[in-house]
């Protein structure tokens, strides 16, 4: 036993001295010159981290409550849901169903995603806005501004040049995709189409086509009102926000909780200063009138079934007709009762009603 010790004791001698021999060879030298002030969040170089408090991160990440807001508002916006970002798994729809999608469009400048998106995100910060591109307050910047080609007519191009351009970003999903079977003569009474889907018509979104005063048929004639080149999207739906309820990002335009239209962002010297909510001059239920009149024409002609709110199949009819029907679902789908394009939309509905008042 007593040799096991002696034995146990001269190995941890040994280790001992080689740990010290070790130490000795390799002990830190000199430091090194100091790191440089951090940059796009990376640490300094050859020496201390750059902790420097101009380090570009804190332009946006700061004490301020700029993010906060921002993030509180747009979670309360219907972007944010990602209630159908399901629809990802369809290249068609990816491109505004989904982030990835979009980014692939941005980049390709295709009407559909280059794959199905699977494992999708929901429209979110970095859809719209560069990101963590430069680590710098220049990451607030709209990822695209510039004019695009509609799904429905690719020969045809948008350019919403209000602040910016902002619009053509927002525009790019909230556009109709074209329809089958198309209509080439939709002045023609006599030529007729039979269609076998009920959702024959533009898609739902038709707001950028009615802001730019494009999308309908048999539309040579129809007037655009000033919407189309003073205000952007940004204008109505970005204006100033009362929590999480309307404006800012939420881009909610209605307080429901109040029962209130948010007219902050039409109250300008320039524009209509003294409107208490969007039925301005009457001109909302002036087009609800409309809409509704057109519907019940659509309806006694056997074309919309008014239960679906569909276009009803199984007979043919003349492409004026169903030039007609699409006018109204684009009417319909815009969704602001002549607010974005007033008289395009008065007048679209009107050739409608003529037609049949006609018959």
């Amino acid at each position: 036993m007593k040799k096991v010790r002696l034995t146990l004791l001269a190995v941890g001698m040994m280790v001992s001295a080689a740990c010290l021999m070790f130490t000795s060879c390799t002990k830190e030298g000199p430091a090194g010159p100091a790191g440089t002030n951090g940059t796009n969040g990376t640490n300094g170089t050859n020496g201390q981290d750059g902790k420097d408090a101009n380090a570009t991160c804190t332009q946006c990440h700061n004490f301020g409550d700029t993010l906060i807001v921002k993030i509180f508002q747009y979670d309360a916006s219907q972007h944010a849901t990602g209630s159908t970002t399901f629809e990802g798994t369809r290249t068609a729809c990816a491109p505004c169903h989904t982030h990835e999608g979009f980014l692939s469009i941005v980049e390709t400048g295709a009407d559909t995603s280059a794959a199905p998106v699977y494992d999708a995100a929901p429209i979110n910060c970095r859809t719209c806005h560069m990101i963590h591109n430069t680590y710098t307050n220049a990451d607030f910047a709209l990822r695209v501004t510039s004019s695009f080609h509609p799904r429905y007519d690719p020969t045809q191009t948008i350019d919403l040049t209000a602040d910016g351009g902002s619009s053509n970003l927002c525009g790019r999903c909230h556009q109709s995709r074209k329809t089958s079977p198309w209509l080439d003569l939709p002045a023609s009474d006599v030529d007729s189409l039979k269609p076998t889907s009920s959702r024959w018509g533009p898609h739902y979104g038709s707001q950028s086509l009615v802001l730019s005063g494009k999308g309908a048929f048999n539309d040579a004639s129809f007037a655009n009102s000033p919407h189309r080149n003073s205000a952007a999207c940004v204008t109505c739906h970005g204006a100033k926000a009362q929590g999480d309820l309307v404006g800012g990002h939420t881009l909610w335009m209605a307080n429901e909780e109040e029962g209130i239209d948010n007219v902050a962002g039409c109250k300008s010297a320039d524009c209509h200063p003294t409107a208490t909510n969007f039925d301005i001059d009457g001109k909302q239920t002036e087009i609800e009138g409309m809409l509704n009149d057109l519907k019940m024409k659509l309806a006694d002609a056997k074309m919309l079934d008014t239960n679906t709110m569909l276009l009803k199949t199984g007979k043919k009819y003349s492409q004026k007709q169903l030039a007609i029907f699409w006018n109204y679902k684009l009417a319909d789908y815009d969704r602001s009762l002549g607010v974005h394009n007033y008289k395009y939309i008065r007048d679209m509905l009107q050739d409608g009603i003529n037609y049949y008042n006609s018959k």
